[in-house]
């Protein structure tokens, strides 16, 4: 009986951790201060679908310890789920880039279809603490009505964290996702 009590508290105190968790949002804030806004007439665009690879579809965020190691942190953890926080942010991102234009995200209604989608499908959004943050993979410029391909463009961004530790890991993916929205708006102006 005894050693089941003391089973019983040591797993207890394991359970507690001295390190408390950390959630983590991305953020329009850190965006590029050379922002371009665009006056041009497109009516309305349509962000997402966005696809993760399965190493990043976790509430756990992925920390890059060098090349070829990962982590995925217990402690610091995505506010919701990676691939709502990126089409919440990069639409955001659009829609103060195009101010005239009705920026939504998927689902939307059948009549509330958009003139253009904004498809991304990624391959890397992690970095390092301290070091840099990186945003590689496609998006694509689909015409709303039919789904038709109008462009697919590599994207391969990289930032500097502004500070050490997660908070500017997290920091510069925002900025990541200002940068890719400057490139997306380019896209956009050239249709």
């Amino acid at each position: 009986m005894k050693r089941w009590f003391v089973c019983g508290i040591l797993l207890t105190l394991s359970a507690c951790s001295s390190t408390p968790t950390q959630y983590h949002t991305l953020s329009t804030d850190m965006g590029s201060a050379a922002a371009p806004v665009v006056t041009a007439s497109i009516k309305s665009v349509g962000v997402g679908p966005i696809t993760l690879p399965t190493l990043l579809d976790r509430e756990g965020m992925v920390i890059r310890n060098d090349a070829t190691t990962l982590e995925v942190s217990d402690t610091h953890l995505w506010g919701g789920q990676l691939e709502d926080e990126f089409q919440r942010t990069l639409a955001q991102h659009l829609q103060s880039r195009l101010p005239a234009t009705r920026v939504q995200t998927v689902p939307w209604e059948l009549s509330q279809t958009p003139q253009y989608q904004v498809v991304v499908k990624l391959d890397q959004f992690d970095g390092t603490p301290g070091g840099k943050a990186w945003l590689r993979g496609v998006w694509q410029l689909q015409a709303g009505n039919d789904g038709k391909i109008l462009a697919t463009e590599s994207v391969m961004l990289t930032r500097q964290t502004p500070e050490a530790g997660v908070t500017g890991l997290v920091k510069a993916q925002s900025g990541l996702l200002a940068d890719l929205a400057n490139q997306i708006t380019r896209g956009l102006v050239a249709f």
